[in-house]
């Protein structure tokens, strides 16, 4: 019975770890819209993943069912005019790190447009968390090479621009908080290695384990969170800032090794001494996936430090959240029965986050790029 359960559990974990080999499962798609400041056409190009194509349209015709879902008019004095499509075409982007099209629509609006309302509604009927990742060349802009950034998600399926000024800083950092924020949230490998980290924290000494108190909680929680963050802190600004300055195909597959790594020390008779300079060294690493993020996202030119540092600062409220939600449960369990958190929660756990992190660093090593 107990090697049929262990065979059930391996099972659904393996099927659970390889569509989640990508870390992030929410699909995306990624957009320049530009709109030059004498008028004209509006050029509105996005790269979506093919597969996420095939979904959109498993029928065929994706161009004209994607352009569907793509609205735009422009204000002129006190009105708001459709601006009619003039172009449409869907073509392979052999540049991109993995299988994707490009779909590019033209609207007329013309010249003397006030303002522009753009409204996105692609895939949120098959995915809710979708999100459009949108650079903005529109107007003063465009003729200063001064990109913003907008993002459309379910909630937020419309924005209105104004032609004659660019987005103000604080509403473009605003958008940084929330990528980065979700994407900490989003992070399947991420939370699989600080639930590692956590489910350890709960715990004193193992074989026996002795539940911690609510200091030594904290205490070691603080320290392993704060390597990772000034870590993972100075390999994104580095690698934002400077770009190139470290390859990057073997991050991914790095990652999902963190994972099992973390994960299988776990199980380690006794904790292991200085967790917070490997916590540091993997720390370095996740920050360069949070770079490789930001770089297929965009960063603006304007006020590109503050949208980094608004990204990072997302980051940590996001990781902050789920210490802060996880930690005192954990706490609690192993105080109410030591010697079963040991077993199911550090044991039992542990082990699934370690062979969830070698399925993925299989899968990762892989897969053709």
């Amino acid at each position: 019975m107990k090697a049929r359960t262990a065979a059930l559990v391996l099972c659904a974990t393996t099927l659970v770890a390889v569509p989640a080999a990508r870390a992030h499962q929410q699909t995306t798609s990624f957009a320049e819209i530009a709109y030059p400041v004498d008028g004209g056409d509006l050029v509105w190009r996005i790269r979506f993943r093919v597969a996420d194509v095939v979904r959109i349209a498993p029928g065929g015709n994706a161009a004209a069912v994607i352009a569907a879902g793509l609205r735009v008019s422009a204000t002129r004095g006190e009105t708001a005019l459709p601006c009619p499509r003039s172009g449409l075409s869907l073509q392979p982007d052999p540049s991109a790190p993995e299988p994707s099209s490009v779909l590019v629509a033209r609207f007329a609006c013309g010249p003397g447009a006030r303002a522009l309302h753009l409204r996105y509604d692609v895939l949120f009927d098959r995915d809710p968390y979708h999100a459009s990742y949108a650079r903005l060349a529109v107007g003063e802009a465009a003729a200063s090479d001064d990109a913003s950034t907008v993002v459309f998600y379910d909630r937020q399926r419309e924005v209105t621009l104004d032609v004659r000024q660019p987005e103000p800083l604080w509403r473009t950092a605003l958008v940084y908080l929330r990528l980065g924020a979700a994407h900490i949230l989003t992070g399947a490998d991420h939370l699989a290695f600080l639930a590692a980290l956590l489910l350890a924290a709960a715990v004193r000494g193992r074989r026996p384990a002795r539940p911690a108190s609510n200091r030594q909680a904290v205490a070691a929680t603080l320290g392993i969170v704060s390597a990772f963050t000034v870590a993972h802190s100075t390999t994104l600004a580095a690698q934002v800032l400077h770009p190139g300055l470290v390859p990057t195909r073997w991050v991914e597959p790095a990652i999902a090794f963190s994972v099992a790594f973390v994960a299988l020390e776990n199980l380690l008779p006794r904790p292991p001494r200085g967790r917070w300079a490997l916590v540091f060294g993997f720390g370095l690493v996740h920050g360069l996936g949070f770079a490789s993020a930001l770089r297929e996202i965009g960063l603006p030119r304007r006020g590109l430090v503050l949208s980094l540092v608004a990204f990072n600062l997302g980051v940590e409220l996001g990781q902050l959240l789920v210490v802060a939600l996880a930690l005192p449960i954990l706490v609690a369990a192993a105080r109410r029965d030591a010697e079963r958190y040991e077993r199911w929660a550090l044991r039992a756990l542990s082990s699934g986050i370690a062979l969830v992190g070698l399925v993925w660093l299989v899968v990762r090593i892989a897969r053709p790029h």
